[in-house]
């Protein structure tokens, strides 16, 4: 483990867990499905992670953590607990990344591939089970289509595109969930943006 070598053992355990409680993080926000919905998105989640460590990346440093993550997969049931701390986890692991890349262990890109591999694994699994209930009240189901017709229309501005049924897999909850995570990921950017504003005294707002 080249790469993980240099953590030691709290942020190590921090580093590979957090694969596995993206995953679950997202998969716990709605319970619609109930146990149904968690079977398959934890049977997702564990094929994802297992694919995921056999797989190939531009960063050497993400193919050694998912290589671990699976590694460890008899920990995944201790890893389920207490999930509400997972975006917590997300900042505080994006920061300690970004205190090592001075010291040239790690680079800018490897901190970027790892964030992209978390908020990957959350979107993967919410589109695992399909929570859209077709019992719901018309009005429901009209302002839930509604909601995917604007997320479809802001995919296509920003050059993404999902299916209409990869998109209603994705509940209301889950959505809040994946955002949650992204926004905690910009941790380190939030921080530069502070840092830049004490050395020039200017008031710069966060995006």
């Amino acid at each position: 483990m080249a790469y993980l070598e240099h953590f030691n053992g709290h942020d190590l355990d921090l580093l590979v867990a957090l694969p596995y409680r993206a995953g679950l993080f997202v998969s716990s926000s709605d319970s619609q499905g109930e146990n149904k919905a968690d079977a398959e998105e934890l049977k997702v989640l564990h094929d994802l992670i297992e694919a995921q460590a056999k797989g190939m990346y531009e960063s050497a440093f993400v193919h050694e953590v998912m290589v671990e993550t699976f590694a460890r997969r008899a920990d995944w049931r201790n890893w389920g607990e207490h999930l509400d701390t997972v975006p917590g986890e997300c900042r505080n692991t994006v920061l300690m990344l970004s205190h090592v890349v001075p010291s040239g262990k790690i680079q800018q890109r490897d901190i970027d591939a790892f964030k992209g591999i978390l908020l990957q694994i959350g979107l993967d699994v919410a589109k695992a089970y399909r929570e859209y209930d077709r019992n719901e009240s018309w009005t429901a189901r009209f302002y839930r289509r509604l909601g995917i017709m604007v997320d479809g229309l802001l995919g296509i501005v920003r050059g993404e595109h999902y299916s209409s049924s990869e998109l209603l897999n994705i509940s209301y909850e889950e959505d809040i969930a994946l955002n949650t995570l992204a926004e905690a990921l910009r941790a380190d950017l939030v921080a530069q943006v502070e840092k830049a504003t004490l050395h020039t005294g200017e008031t710069i707002p966060h995006t």
